[in-house]
């Protein structure tokens, strides 16, 4: 068998795909001529063809519209049917169109396919009434094709700094019917700042699967309130069902189901899958190697604490409390040794290791965090050599801070090192958590042999002239070739944009003229910027505000209205402080920023999902929705602060001669990539 497209209207080939469609019409619908040739003349009419006689065994046809793919006819000849025909049709339809948001269908109810469309890893996600004189109902079924990149409607955020938990049908339905108090204490206001509650495509299936329209309709109107787990590759996701497969024993259909949500949340990334079925709670241990751990309902909100502890980023949790540097001498240093030495190290090569750096304060800083007297960090930092910021100690103490600590000042180190003028930051920590090699590899580090590295380019370029930058030391060139590495590994489509933004942001602050991104200028009111974005310490390491003291942080939320959607994501911003009236200081670009995500949902459940992450209220979300029902947060991080601020006549100036009309500070303005690196350079000094 063959597949190629149809696109000759003259020839035998299409005039047998005009006529098999003709003789299935009264359950495919009649299509007139001329909408067949339409669709033939832009390669979206697809042959299934036996090799040896060329003979038609069925065809597809599709078109796209607002990004997505819609399968018009999907056609076998009677004569062919139960030879896999249709699946290889899909497949190929599925392998290039992968540049769409996904493929998607109608069919009638009464044609009682439903398992094939199941069987194709389509699933139904509504109906509606069909155009026939009977007005029979018709569901529509959905295969998304999964975009690896940033522009993805997957929210890296939530992955990243969430825990995010699957939960199966059954526990579903236990929210639904209010059944089973264990499964009701999931639906807590509370939880909601700490977990995202997902669940599988397979639960469309499953709500396929009720007796009335009305019953699916009430399921599919609580599937609002969760999100569905990223569906990422169809490959992964079937070798890892025939795995289970292997493993579990399928008696009916719901166990069939079962393991697709299993399948569905392993290739979908989600930590942990909530359920009360017995057979999958009692092989707990199986699902390790998947790296998904499987609760009841009660058990994972008993848990919940200790997940906290080790699973996530909050920044406010360090507002307003009492933290402070005891500074470390020769008469504590035993003090210390004790407190950070690891199990395995030996006491004389730790306290070998501080006393040298004590020996030289003009080259090494030692930096210890404190809360109300007791440690929780122990950081040491060598200047030693001009060009280099090396941290051999990098130790933080079991605690519900160490997260939020160990983010923040991996952050600090950058942007010290960057002020400093320092082409390279070092970890040559030998003792470091697993939590905390996961922190540094989210600040863009990469392993290169026994230590990790972060290379600073504080430049303007193209991206041609990147190896220029770049020092001939091999450990340099380790680092490029590993962030080489994981941009291969990590990105598929669209090469040319991932390749340059991908080395962006790894060698942060470096700004790439050719980076095709979009860039915005954001108005923020002044409080909101003081409480954003000052940081006037003064120390080697700023660290802390004394009232705010980790609001400056790699990553951040930021609210305004949703009337306005014209902010993307990724995207770059600059800051535009308005006019305080209180001083008479006119308005000016203070800072820049990426946005990494954009969410717009109910002011409630966005305040709730993000009340960690920054210095916002409850009163603050409410004045700034309004009477709206939805509101846009979002998610900015790896902010710059200008060295100096951008005036306002300095803006008009600028936006007139490179935008060619006048700059208008009310609402968020798209602006040229040009615009956005003359007022970058500006207040960089570059």
């Amino acid at each position: 068998m063959i597949i190629k497209r149809i696109n000759n209207t003259s020839s035998n080939e299409f005039k047998k795909a005009v006529e098999l469609g003709d003789r299935n019409s009264k359950t495919l619908g009649f299509l007139p001529l001329v909408a067949f040739e339409k669709y033939a003349k832009q390669n979206q009419l697809l042959g299934a063809f036996e090799k040896s006689n060329n003979e038609l065994l069925g065809y597809l046809l599709y078109r796209v519209s607002y990004n997505r793919v819609t399968i018009v006819h999907l056609c076998i000849n009677e004569t062919n049917r139960k030879k896999n025909t249709a699946k290889r049709l899909v497949d190929h339809l599925k392998k290039n169109t992968k540049q769409y948001d996904g493929i998607k269908l109608s069919c009638r109810n009464d044609y009682g396919i439903d398992k094939v469309w199941e069987k194709f890893n389509f699933v139904p996600v509504r109906e509606k009434i069909g155009r026939s004189k009977k007005g029979l109902p018709l569901t529509i079924w959905w295969f998304p094709h999964y975009q690896q990149n940033l522009l993805t409607q997957i929210s890296e955020y939530e992955l990243n700094n969430k825990i995010v938990a699957v939960i199966d049908m059954n526990v579903f339905l236990d929210l639904k019917d209010e059944r089973q108090q264990e499964s009701l204490a999931l639906k807590s206001d509370w939880l909601l700042s700490e977990v995202v509650l997902y669940y599988t495509r397979e639960i469309h299936n499953e709500i396929n699967k009720a007796t009335t329209p009305e019953l699916k309709q009430s399921s599919r109107n609580l599937l609002k309130n969760f999100k569905e787990l990223p569906f990422k590759d169809e490959d992964d996701f079937s070798q890892i069902l025939e795995e289970l497969k292997d493993k579990f024993p399928q008696k009916n259909e719901n166990d069939k189901s079962d393991l697709k949500h299993l399948a569905y949340s392993i290739t979908g990334g989600a930590e942990f899958f909530i359920t009360r079925d017995s057979v999958i709670l009692d092989n707990k241990k199986f699902f390790q190697k998947y790296n998904l751990t499987i609760y009841r309902p009660s058990e994972f909100i008993t848990h919940l604490d200790e997940n906290i502890q080790v699973s996530k980023y909050r920044p406010q949790s360090l507002i307003g409390t009492n933290l402070s540097s005891i500074r470390v001498k020769s008469d504590n240093i035993d003090t210390f040794t004790t407190t950070f030495l690891k199990p395995s190290e030996r006491k004389s090569h730790f306290q070998k290791i501080i006393r040298n750096s004590l020996a030289f304060p003009d080259r090494f800083e030692l930096l210890t965090i404190s809360k109300n007297d007791t440690l929780l960090a122990f950081l040491i930092f060598d200047r030693t050599q001009d060009d280099e910021l090396k941290i051999p100690v990098f130790r933080f103490l079991k605690n519900n801070l160490k997260t939020t600590l160990s983010k923040h000042l991996l952050f600090k180190s950058i942007l010290t090192s960057i002020k400093e003028n320092r082409r390279v930051i070092e970890i040559t920590e030998k003792y470091l958590d697993d939590d905390i090699i996961s922190n540094i590899k989210e600040a863009r580090f990469v392993e290169t042999g026994d230590s990790w590295h972060k290379i600073n380019i504080n430049a303007v370029l193209h991206s041609k002239d990147i190896n220029k930058q770049i020092d001939g030391k091999l450990s340099t060139k380790s680092v490029i070739e590993k962030i080489d590495e994981s941009f291969i590994q990590d990105n598929n489509n669209n090469q040319s944009f991932f390749k340059k933004y991908h080395y962006e942001r790894y060698l942060s602050p470096l700004k790439l003229i050719d980076l095709e991104i979009p860039n915005f200028i954001i108005p923020i009111k002044p409080h909101w910027a003081e409480a954003l974005f000052n940081d006037k310490s003064e120390q080697k390491l700023a660290l802390f505000e004394p009232e705010y003291e980790l609001l400056l942080n790699r990553e951040n939320v930021y609210y305004r209205s949703s009337t306005s959607r014209i902010l993307q994501a990724p995207a770059r911003i600059l800051w535009y402080v308005s006019k305080n009236k209180s001083s008479n200081e006119k308005g000016s670009i203070i800072a820049t920023s990426y946005i990494d995500e954009i969410f717009i949902d109910n002011p409630k459940k966005l305040y709730k999902q993000f009340q960690k992450l920054g210095v916002y209220k409850w009163k603050h979300i409410a004045e700034t929705a309004g009477k709206n029902e939805t509101i846009m947060a979002f998610v900015f991080s790896d902010t710059e602060l200008f060295k100096r601020s951008i005036s306002l006549k300095n803006i008009y100036d600028q936006f007139e001669i490179l935008e060619g009309k006048r700059f208008m500070p009310v609402t968020p303005r798209k602006i040229k990539s040009e615009t956005y690196l003359s007022f970058y350079k500006l207040g960089m000094d570059l």
